[in-house]
């Protein structure tokens, strides 16, 4: 039932039914709890061959964890979950809310568009740009979102510009790996107050009670919902330099897919546990926590707030680039007085977003 192509859902004679063996599980489990010399016992047992690579083996002991066990009082008065083991592949309930796209989301009537796609290589073909140059181009020209799906990010230019996109105000969304994580943030350890929220990939459940998740391995960049870069190019030196790689830039109707690929894994993002406590202060006092609580500005639209933020950003970082001091008179002049609080403060918010990863990016003058 959740099979589907772009132009109708598969009947029952296309329908292919999974493949399942129970004795992968077990012997996952066997593996969990007794170790690679358990895991082999068992295949040796049941005269089943090895299906994990070395890799999967490495990954699975590295990364599986034990639940804290439940109380006699919790097991009884708490419903049974029979669905909770290693046969689930698909949340279904959660008990923490959706985060919403904080900086807005344009519409767009994919329908009424026609496809396009284009192949980009790497290295790059005869007269053909680079991967990496086309991103960046297209990032520099977003006027109304952008936003990056990344198992891996650590390219300094393409960070760079998604920081000036958002200084231009166009709000950028990040979803990130969560195994990743840290290079990202080693990357940007210099940009202030950054926060970020990350994506895992599915969870699986032993019996046990042990458990381990996937990565998250799509990469991708939607631009103003018009156009997705999507491949197998990862915004790393690696990509750029020396690792074969291939990416679909596609407009029309088919970036509805990516659309609402990138909504999908934003509902999936947690905030990561070296953030969290940024993120409850958030949370608690909102983007403009930091002004005083009595302060008398009439209430304002989250459009029309984030749009002053963000112009105050750039006013600023003209300054400092330009030193022009004839440019913020002039700038000055045309702000609305009755925003006065917001501006004094002289602090402009950003919100990025990482599936692996969501991050909010606060830029305090």
């Amino acid at each position: 039932q959740m099979f589907f192509s772009q132009t109708a859902s598969y009947g029952r004679i296309d329908y292919i039914q999974p493949h399942y063996k129970e004795a992968y599980r077990l012997a996952i489990d066997c593996l969990v709890k007794d170790g690679r010399d358990g895991y082999q016992e068992f295949l040796k047992g049941e005269r089943v061959g090895s299906f994990l690579s070395e890799d999967e083996i490495l990954f699975i002991t590295a990364n599986a964890q034990q639940l804290p066990p439940q109380n006699h009082a919790e097991e009884t008065n708490g419903a049974l979950d029979t669905q909770s083991s290693s046969g689930t592949y698909w949340p279904v309930h959660s008990d923490v809310a959706t985060p919403d796209l904080d900086l807005g989301w344009p519409e767009v009537m994919h329908e009424k568009l026609q496809t396009n796609i284009d192949l980009l290589y790497h290295p790059p073909r005869q007269n053909s740009p680079t991967v990496k140059e086309v991103i960046r181009k297209r990032i520099q020209e977003a006027r109304q979102v952008v936003a990056i799906v990344m198992d891996m990010f650590t390219d300094v230019d393409i960070f760079k510009e998604t920081v000036e996109a958002s200084i231009r105000g166009v709000p950028v969304y990040v979803l990130l790996d969560d195994f990743h994580l840290k290079s990202f943030l080693k990357m940007a350890e210099n940009q202030d107050n950054m926060r970020v929220r990350t994506v895992k990939g599915q969870d699986y459940l032993c019996r046990s009670g042990a458990k381990f998740h996937g990565a998250m391995g799509q990469k991708f960049l939607l631009v103003d919902c018009h156009t997705a870069i999507y491949g197998s190019y990862s915004f790393t030196w690696s990509f750029e330099k020396i690792n074969l790689s291939m990416v679909q830039v596609i407009t029309g109707h088919l970036v509805k897919s990516y659309d609402e690929e990138f909504r999908t894994l934003y509902a999936r993002s947690t905030v990561p546990a070296e953030l969290r406590s940024s993120e409850a202060l958030f949370q608690r006092n909102g983007p403009h926590g930091f002004l005083p609580t009595s302060h008398s500005a009439p209430r304002i639209e989250r459009s029309d707030q984030l749009r002053h933020t963000l112009d105050t950003v750039y006013r600023k970082t003209c300054e400092r680039n330009f030193g022009s001091r004839r440019f913020e008179d002039r700038l000055l002049e045309e702000e609305d007085s009755t925003l006065g609080p917001i501006i004094e403060n002289g602090i402009g918010h950003v919100l990025l977003h990482h599936t692996g990863l969501v991050m909010f990016v606060y830029y305090w003058y």
